[in-house]
């Protein structure tokens, strides 16, 4: 990621990802509808939330949830906790591992290849963008046009990224301030982000590793609507 980043393409995006966790059935397809997407599907239960959509851009996308927090029943936030709480490794072969409560949600990506072959924009905030990040164990490559992962937990180890680096060639994954969440697990030496990573503040971008370490973390700084914020402005800039 050399050149300057398409902010007006990434502000669609994490648009579409803070709409995403809207809970009710119809309001998120009236959403969806009102940032220019013809929404192919929705899907909600205890386990995924997520909109497919073909956005004005005309490439089909699926826009996963993260945590339902303050959104959703009781048992949905449990389950998003739970998943990203458990980083217990699995195993996937040839030594790379990925986080247990990403790769939990991966049916997702059946339930995405059988409504439109694509190639498919993937994209998603928080566990959202840590389910994108495992997308490349169930997405052929001629079936990805792009994944774009907003502030996730680390999804995998070194050897994972390695075995799936031209899936991860389509992949831009970003960081907002000094997150904290961006970060998790952080108890975990094995997993990591891939390379390079593009660190939004509300002024700047820069491109590399992981910025966060050694400075006073920001819990805010995670928030969807803080994050548009920065993009609107990189866009004006």
């Amino acid at each position: 990621m050399t050149d300057t980043p398409d902010f007006p393409a990434l502000l669609a995006s994490i648009t579409r990802c803070n709409a995403v966790y809207e809970t009710d059935d119809a309001v998120a397809r009236a959403a969806f509808a009102g940032l220019g997407c013809a929404v192919l599907g929705r899907i909600s239960d205890a386990e995924h939330q997520a909109v497919a959509s073909i956005p004005a851009d005309g490439i089909p996308t699926l826009t996963i949830s993260g945590t339902r927090v303050s959104e959703g029943s009781t048992s949905d936030t449990l389950g998003d906790l739970w998943q990203d709480v458990d980083f217990t490794p699995v195993n996937v072969g040839g030594g790379a591992i990925v986080a247990s409560g990403a790769h939990a949600r991966a049916s997702i990506y059946a339930w995405m290849l059988a409504l439109h072959p694509g190639p498919w924009r993937i994209e998603g905030h928080s566990l959202g963008g840590q389910t994108t990040h495992v997308a490349p164990l169930f997405v052929p490559l001629d079936s990805l046009h792009s994944m774009i992962a907003w502030e996730p937990p680390k999804a995998g180890n070194a050897l994972f990224y390695e075995a799936y680096a031209p899936w991860f060639l389509r992949c831009t994954t970003i960081v907002h301030g000094r997150d904290p969440w961006a970060a998790w697990p952080w108890t975990s030496a094995a997993l990591v982000h891939p390379a390079p990573l593009l660190w939004l503040q509300k002024d700047s971008w820069s491109v590399g590793g992981w910025p966060g370490a050694g400075l006073p973390l920001r819990w805010a700084d995670h928030d969807t609507d803080q994050v548009m914020l920065a993009v609107r402005a990189l866009v004006a800039a």
